[in-house]
């Protein structure tokens, strides 16, 4: 599979990655660890070899499954997890960017993760509130990658305001924001910023939580403890109606091109080469092969532009 570089870091990820949110079994439905497994082993076997993952992905479930899953392969992939995601005891989650937090952060990713080293360790959320100041966290940070722990720091979620905060402190290496045909906030900014500033940029949700794989209605109900039910504005009813037609429009030029809607999405967002990795989430061997499948072939100009137009940004979405 083609790798690209992250930014100014000496790592290599396939254009394709593999998110592991899933493998927390927490908000997605059922998800049976063997599955899971199954559907990594198979990633590895297709050559993606950018595994994402969070430890607040199933409160530590997700680094644990996917550390035990790549643990015979550690030195031929890269493991990509973040930070500043905390919970209490009651499983309530918050902020905290401190040194001391970051410090126990990363020693309990590792343990999970069975590793003795995190290739991209990544600002999960920037801190809204400004309690702690960016130079503590980024400071820590670089420290960490004096001592071995991490290999190369990136941020995830930050507007470009925020980024050039953290830069000034610390070397980023790469962005991670949501992007999709649905969701193209970050052409007015982080997008462009990346590539002036040779950053890695790496997409997530790029298929919008399944709306991009045509397998919904606009009569489609989510229950109350999945994702999409509370944290993704595009399912909210009255949106969620209109990104199904516009999905309904992608289908046809999918079957003109004679490939899955899905694959067209993610090929979509490859067309760019400011993207170094999309990171396809999955549950199953099935989805992997799928999304592996959309690095095989390109789009022309003339579909990327079509396409492009069909689904020009809107603003009015707040991530």
């Amino acid at each position: 599979m083609e790798t690209r570089r992250l930014g100014a870091s000496e790592l290599y990820p396939s254009v394709i990655g593999f998110g592991a949110w899933a493998a927390g079994r927490n908000g997605w439905g059922v998800v049976e660890e063997k599955e899971i497994r199954q559907a990594i082993d198979k990633a590895i076997d297709l050559g993606i070899t950018f595994f994402d993952t969070a430890p607040v992905y199933g409160f530590g479930e997700s680094e644990r499954v996917l550390g035990k899953a790549l643990k015979a392969v550690r030195d031929k992939v890269i493991i990509a997890t973040k930070c500043g995601l905390v919970w209490d005891d009651r499983y309530q989650v918050d902020i905290d960017l401190s040194g001391a937090s970051l410090i126990r952060e990363v020693d309990d990713s590792l343990l999970r993760l069975d590793t003795d080293y995190i290739d991209l360790y990544q600002v999960h959320w920037p801190d809204p509130k400004g309690k702690v100041p960016i130079e503590e966290t980024f400071s820590v940070l670089n420290e960490l990658v004096q001592a071995g722990k991490i290999r190369s720091i990136g941020v995830s979620n930050f507007s470009v305001h925020q980024l050039v905060a953290a830069q000034s402190v610390a070397p980023i290496v790469s962005l991670q924001s949501p992007y999709n045909l649905l969701q193209r906030q970050v052409e007015y900014a982080e997008l462009p910023y990346s590539e002036k500033q040779q950053l890695g940029f790496i997409p997530y949700s790029p298929l919008a939580q399944g709306l991009l794989t045509g397998k919904f209605s606009a009569v489609t109900r989510f229950r109350d403890d999945d994702i999409r039910s509370y944290g993704n504005p595009l399912y909210k009813r009255g949106q969620f109606e209109g990104n199904v037609l516009k999905v309904e429009l992608l289908q046809g030029i999918a079957r003109s091109i004679g490939k899955p809607l899905s694959q067209v999405a993610i090929n979509w967002l490859l067309y760019n080469k400011a993207v170094t990795t999309v990171i396809a989430g999955a549950k199953t061997v099935t989805q992997v092969q799928e999304n592996a499948a959309a690095s095989r072939w390109k789009l022309t100009r003339e579909d990327y532009e079509q396409i492009s137009r069909l689904f020009e940004p809107d603003s009015s979405y707040v991530i």
